[in-house]
Parts: structure tokens; sequence; C-alpha cells
């Protein structure tokens, strides 16, 4: 995988890419991975989590499930630290699933606080939440919800990295997405569409604060990382 810094931007770990953002994504960047989840859009975050060190905030299943299918694919694990929201709230200490109480989802928040103050300020990092729409879906008030945003958002800024959050399509109301979307530096538009009898996966990033947009669509594949059709070369 490549190294993190690039003097003209963050690598996104996917070399095509890279190149087509003249070096990477923009250094100070909060970036929306805005996706449909059959497009397997967390391979962009492994991309962009093992290109160097990074924290990767894990929701919906136990980090170990995270680490074995990068390593499947391939990818190098051992310089990112996992914040495994999933098992510290929603598995007791035999790996069952706890039952729902009714305090969970404030603490989650407060976890996560405190999480961010432990990150080690001296060192560069990129910072992975895999997924936002977990936090959105959360029965809290929207304050909250409001303070984690513009948390990633200063992170991204004062640490002058990368702060990537994934966000599920069509699964919240039109006003939360067009927040999270008028906040981010970045878009990246993942889809997956039917075309005959394939499922053909595309992405672009429409929005991209500090450089020239992607406007156009690309088609990938899953092998080992993402591959961008070449048919169609981005470089």
């Amino acid at each position: 995988m490549e190294k993190l810094l690039f003097k003209k931007g963050i690598s996104t770990g996917i070399s095509l890419l890279d190149k087509r953002l003249d070096g990477g994504l923009p250094a100070g960047s909060f970036v929306c991975l805005y996706a449909d989840p059959i497009a397997m859009p967390e391979t962009f975050l492994y991309h962009l989590a093992s290109s160097s060190k990074s924290y990767y905030i894990t929701t919906n299943r136990p980090a170990k499930y995270v680490i074995r299918d990068m390593e499947i694919l391939r990818f190098r694990t051992k310089d990112i630290t996992f914040i495994d929201v999933f098992s510290q709230y929603f598995l007791n200490e035999y790996g069952q699933f706890v039952v729902e109480d009714r305090y969970r989802d404030k603490e989650i928040f407060d976890f996560l606080a405190d999480r961010f103050q432990s990150m080690n300020n001296n060192e560069d990092y990129v910072v992975v939440l895999d997924s936002l729409s977990f936090f959105l879906n959360l029965q809290v008030e929207w304050g909250l919800k409001e303070w984690l945003l513009n948390r990633l958002y200063s992170i991204a800024k004062e640490k002058n990295t990368v702060v990537c959050a994934y966000m599920i399509k069509k699964f919240h109301p039109e006003n939360i997405v067009y927040r999270v979307l008028d906040l981010s530096d970045v878009v990246m538009n993942v889809e997956a569409e039917r075309i005959g009898e394939k499922i053909v996966m595309k992405f672009a990033l429409p929005k991209i604060r500090g450089k020239k947009p992607i406007t156009e669509f690309y088609r990938f594949t899953i092998d080992e990382g993402i591959q961008i059709d070449t048919s169609r070369d981005i470089a």
C-alpha cells in the first residue's frame, strides 16, 4: 500500500484515483462516503485506513470480523487502531448479543468522545467511521448527532488529515442527508445498478473542496481491493 502523506494530498490507497486527484484527497477534508451498501463501499474505507496509521471506528459488527475481511482482501491492518463500538455495547463478555437498554445510545456518544480525547495528537493519522448511519440512527437528541458531525469535521481540520464517514444511501430523511452532504468537504458517491444480467458498481466524486471534482462515474470491481475499469482509465 502507498504512504499516507503526499505533497498535494492524502492517499486514498487507490493509485489510479490518487493520480486523478493529483496526489490524493485534500488534507483537512471531512469526507462522506455516500454509498449503496450492495456495492461493498467498505472496501474504499479499507484502502484509506490501510494506507497509513489510522483509527477505524466499527459499529455494525465486531472489529475482529472487519480485520478478517480486510486480510482476505490482502490489506495490511497492523497500523490500524480499531475502536470497536459494537463489541463494547452490543456484546457481553461471552460474545452474546446484549438486550437493548434505554441508556446505551447516549453512552455510546460518551464513549466515542473519550476515544477522541485519547487519540495521539503528536501523530499523523486518518479516521474512518463505519458507519455514520449507525450514529444518525441512534435514539438520542439531534444535538448529540450534530456534535458528532462537528467533531469529525474539526478533527480533519485540526490534524490536517482526512476523516471519512460512510453514510448509507436511501436510509435517512432528506434533511439529514443534506446536512451531512453540505458539511462534507468531499462527497464520494458509490452506486450499484443492474445492467442486463450483471450488477455494475461505479463511483464519482461530485464534490471536492480545493480540487476539481470527478463528475463522471467510473466502474470498479472488487478483487483484492478496488480495481478500476481500465477500459475507462482515469489516469
